[in-house]
């Protein structure tokens, strides 16, 4: 009879998800998830299966919580749609000054280190930038002024989002970024 876990399933995909956000997947060894969610390797295996079937659930729990957060984040908000997906990027952009994000979005990392050769991964990743879109596209749509071009808003708004970490993860500074999703805010208040 196997022995009950002892680890919370959520905290070790967590501290999983760090390392491979920071290191990416081709950075990160198995030795390195071992001593990052504290268990040891067979423990992994038995418990997430392989590195990949790892790396997998980890851009899941991303979904499940960042996501989410940023979905619940322009929802909630009581502005017109336009303002709630421009008022979105600014603060993401204004984190991005401050420091915070400076390993990037870990779905934009996936999309660029490994959806091209892993479709599993692409799909992963497609899944999980899926609702983010939607969120900005359901308030585009409620907008009389950006109703008729909600759908190509929301891509434009979803590439300014995801552009903005990959400039950050090539160097450029955060007033660059803040330029950048200023003008894009600019565009979506059509």
């Amino acid at each position: 009879m196997p022995r009950p876990r002892s680890f919370d399933p959520g905290d070790v995909l967590d501290k999983a998800k760090a390392v491979f956000w920071a290191k990416g997947y081709e950075g990160s060894t198995i030795n390195d998830l071992a001593e990052a969610t504290g268990l040891r390797t067979g423990s992994l295996y038995n418990a997430f299966g392989d590195k990949h079937s790892l790396y997998l659930k980890a851009l899941d729990r991303y979904g499940e919580k960042e996501v989410a957060a940023a979905v619940a984040w322009i929802s909630r908000q009581d502005c017109r749609g336009a303002e709630a997906v421009a008022g979105f990027l600014g603060m993401i952009a204004a984190q991005v000054e401050s420091g915070a994000y400076s390993d990037g979005c870990f779905l934009c990392n996936a999309a660029a280190d490994q959806a091209v050769h892993d479709p599993a991964i692409a799909a992963r990743v497609s899944a999980n930038m899926g609702p983010l879109r939607q969120a900005f596209l359901d308030r585009l749509k409620s907008d009389p002024r950006t109703a008729d071009a909600a759908v190509m808003l929301a891509d434009f708004a979803l590439a300014t989002y995801l552009g903005m970490f990959v400039m950050i993860r090539g160097g450029a500074d955060g007033a660059m970024v803040r330029r950048a999703v200023s003008v894009a805010g600019a565009a979506l208040s059509v």
